[in-house]
């Protein structure tokens, strides 16, 4: 069996692993943990053990990604560290030794308030992980870059058809799950807000995937007569289609975090697919002008959910913020050793106060910075929070500097800036449906980071 093929079968298996992940509440749920701990990195052993039988190097060699990789094992060093039983007593926390003291017997204890939710937390990691490494590798070919880049709008598309279908005949033809709200969509995920961010993501690739094939009709023959024309004969409607589904299910969504953060990732689509320097002024407002229209006319047609709810509620949420404040408050008690990666659900009921109701539960807050800088401390979870900043600054500097394949590049920073806002108020980083996605996008665009003429590869192919 050559190479091209064993990549083939492994670009094909990811791809049927993210059309999974969504399926069961976005993969919410620990029975889905296990199947995707198992799967992903299941199908990077294969990679590597591939490479070994076949004898061929890696399409991108580690060492061009020293940095966030020395950051990512930093953080699952302290992560262990975390769970482990033999932490110094100096670092174990308070709640250890006051259970010992309960209980009347020696109890092991960690910086974690509950080493099985670190492991847990660990095991998403690990995940997530395996999904960027595979796509890294397997993406580093142009062609199966923009093959997957396909396949997700697909897949992002067809949830959010069923999202709109069961909420128009409100009804749940899926019986693992209860029924959508009436007049909201939530398609198979855990909430409306993990759809937006989800939906969010296929209105992104739709739109830099048409602005790629809009630019490449009107750099040929650009001042022919006609043109325009032409190029509404050749709208790429698959696109359209798909580009329409998603941002129909994200305005019905209702959630004004997901359309605003949204917006800014188009935003910067729209700064990376049309520098300064590209082409003339009339040139680049004559390609912008159909989609900003047709995408304005979108919002206005579909927005009433959307706008209502801003009317009636404004944009900011005073439960969240306050939440905010708990944990900044919690912050000062572990500012270095954290709670343990994972462990807001555990550790945020001792913080809470009157600031907020005292109905509901909250298993999760709703910003993944500070939850991660609780979890991690300060130190470390700064590293994971620069880990991911570093992988999208690399595509950036990519999509300036490179002149072809820029689709890849442009996806995974408008898909990072749009999770990146969305973190702030949500957490949908923290939905596996929406990281593994995320990943395998940011995996492509880093593969795409230098021209495929430079050999980034850990040997010489033969």
């Amino acid at each position: 069996m050559t190479t091209g093929v064993v990549e083939k079968l492994l670009l094909a298996a990811l791809i049927l692993g993210l059309a999974w992940a969504p399926a069961w509440l976005g993969s919410n749920r620990a029975i889905a943990w296990g199947v995707n701990g198992i799967l992903f990195p299941g199908l990077v052993i294969a990679y590597e053990l591939s490479r070994i039988v076949l004898g061929r190097p890696h399409a991108v060699a580690a060492r061009y990604l020293s940095v966030p990789i020395g950051l990512f094992i930093g953080v699952v060093a302290w992560i262990l560290l975390q769970i482990s039983p033999w932490t110094p007593p100096t670092l174990v926390h308070p709640i250890w030794p006051l259970a010992a003291q309960a209980l009347g017997e020696p109890v092991p204890g960690s910086i974690s308030v509950d080493p099985g939710a670190s492991v847990l937390g660990l095991l998403r990691l690990i995940t997530d992980a395996s999904v960027f490494w595979l796509a890294l590798q397997l993406c580093r070919s142009a062609p199966r870059a923009h093959l997957l880049l396909h396949a997700i709008m697909a897949i992002i598309a067809v949830y959010a058809a069923l999202g709109l279908y069961l909420a128009v005949f409100e009804a749940s033809s899926i019986p693992y799950l209860d029924g959508p709200a009436p007049g909201l969509v939530r398609s198979t995920f855990i909430n409306r807000n993990s759809l937006a961010a989800y939906a969010g993501i296929g209105v992104i690739i739709a739109l830099t995937l048409w602005l790629r094939a809009l630019r490449a009709a009107s750099a040929t023959g650009s001042h022919q007569p006609g043109r325009f024309l032409r190029l509404i004969a050749q709208f790429h409607w698959i696109e359209i289609g798909a580009g329409l589904l998603a941002l129909g299910a994200l305005m019905a969504t209702g959630s004004r975090g997901g359309v605003i953060a949204t917006a800014a990732g188009l935003a910067c689509v729209l700064v990376l697919t049309f520098p300064r320097s590209d082409g003339s002024i009339l040139q680049r407002i004559s390609v912008l002008l159909v989609p900003l229209l047709a995408l304005g006319g979108a919002v206005v047609f579909m927005g009433d959910v959307v706008f209502g709810r801003i009317a009636a509620s404004g944009l900011t949420d005073t439960s969240r913020a306050a939440v905010n404040d708990i944990m900044i408050r919690s912050l000062q008690d572990a500012p270095l050793s954290g709670f343990g990666y994972g462990t807001f659900t555990d550790i945020f009921p001792v913080y809470r106060d009157q600031s907020i109701s005292t109905t509901g539960v909250w298993d999760k807050a709703h910003n993944t910075y500070l939850e991660v800088l609780q979890g991690l401390g300060l130190v470390f979870g700064t590293m994971m929070i620069a880990l991911v900043a570093w992988l999208v600054g690399l595509c950036v500097v990519g999509a300036f500097r490179r002149r072809r394949h820029r689709a890849p590049l442009i996806c995974a920073v408008g898909t990072g800036i749009l999770l990146g806002v969305h973190a702030l108020v949500d957490f949908s980083l923290q939905i596996q449906a929406i990281s593994l996605t995320f990943m395998a996008l940011l995996g492509a665009g880093v593969s795409q980071w230098a021209s495929s003429s430079v050999n980034l590869s850990d040997g010489t192919l033969s």
